[in-house]
Order: structure tokens, then C-alpha cells, then sequence
């Protein structure tokens, strides 16, 4: 029998009979996507640090831009986290709806 497809905005079809294999698709997607942004967060945080001034007159300077970047990473990485939670979810759902459908052919979705 033929697996289910699920695709996904922006994840490859996935396969409502191969949860396992979807599962660590969208696992592999998200730390993919995180290691991702943390490459570019560190860069530019890097970059911004290379403004301050050398020496101890400049630790004032690398702790503000330290921790406002701490920040924007924190929401960042959030995002990143919600993004493939929802995808996982959506997953499960189109999943449990195709199932659904395929056990009651012809029966409405409101019938008990």
C-alpha cells in the first residue's frame, strides 16, 4: 500500500505512513535551519564586537552588545523552535485527517 504525502509549506512531502522517517525529516530540517542562524548570529555579533574599543574601556561596550545579542538570539532560535513545533503538528494533523477520511469513505466530517 501506498504511503499518504503530506507536504508542508516549505518541507519536503512527508509520509503519513512513515512517521518515523518524517519525524527526523522535520528534526533534521529544524537543527539544519539553527545551526544555520546561529552561524549568522555569531558573525554578525562578532562584527558588531569589532566596533568596541580594545582594552578594559571597551568591556562596558562588548556587555551591551553581548547581551542585546544573547537577546536577539534567545527570540530568534523561539522563532526557529515554533516554526517546526507547528510543522510537526501540522504533520500529525493532515495525518490523522487523511486516515480519518480514508476509514469513513463517503461519511461527513460532522457525523458522530
Amino acid at each position: 500500500m501506498a504511503g499518504i504525502g503530506l507536504t508542508l509549506a516549505g518541507a519536503p512531502a512527508l509520509d503519513c505512513a512513515q512517521p518515523g522517517q518524517a519525524r527526523a525529516q522535520i528534526a533534521r530540517l529544524r537543527l539544519a535551519e539553527i545551526e544555520y542562524a546561529e552561524d549568522v548570529h555569531r558573525h554578525a555579533h562578532w562584527k558588531e564586537m569589532g566596533h568596541c574599543p580594545q582594552g578594559a574601556t571597551g568591556d562596558r561596550c562588548r556587555n551591551v552588545v553581548s547581551r542585546r545579542f544573547e537577546a536577539a538570539w534567545e527570540a530568534r532560535r523561539a522563532e526557529i523552535e515554533a516554526k517546526y513545533r507547528q510543522m510537526s503538528e501540522d504533520y500529525d494533523a493532515g495525518c490523522r485527517a487523511s486516515i480519518t477520511l480514508r476509514a469513513a469513505p463517503g461519511r461527513q466530517a460532522h457525523e458522530p
